[in-house]
């Protein structure tokens, strides 16, 4: 069956005019969809000398919204709350928190099942363990 040119062009124009309507509520369902659930995994670190200390953690986002044109995210990490900054501006997200222990936790997600990034320590830091450790989450 044969269209006429003036009824494809009005499709295809009707098909743009939804796609750039529903652009921000689409991107916020997808953004959702991949970060919202509970995150596991390590914060590795290091003594000077070499010997390895490990401590779980446990990230879960409750909520992902745009507020003032930047995306935003509540969690918690163990008990307690968190804000989350998401920088959307890269190929893929970047996530930004302070945890209640002073590391300021930057992390990207590697796919949609790993959040790998490093968390650095904003205080005094004890004699021979390293500021910056890095992290790795897994979507469970």
């Amino acid at each position: 069956m044969k269209r006429s040119v003036p009824a494809a062009l009005a499709a295809f124009l009707v098909a743009g005019a939804l796609l750039l309507e529903s652009g921000p509520a689409a991107a916020q369902s997808d953004l959702a969809k991949v970060l919202l659930g509970s995150w596991q995994g390590e914060l590795q670190g290091r003594f000077k000398k070499g010997a390895a200390a490990t401590t779980e953690i446990t990230l879960r986002i409750v909520s992902v919204k745009q507020e003032d044109g930047k995306w935003v995210g509540d969690g918690r990490v163990g008990r307690t709350p968190v804000k989350i900054d998401i920088d959307t501006s890269g190929s893929k997200p970047a996530l930004r928190w302070t945890g209640a222990t002073g590391f300021i936790y930057e992390v990207s997600l590697f796919d949609e099942n790993t959040l790998s990034g490093t968390a650095t320590l904003t205080r005094e830091v004890a004699a021979g363990y390293e500021r910056e450790r890095p992290v790795r989450l897994e979507k469970k």
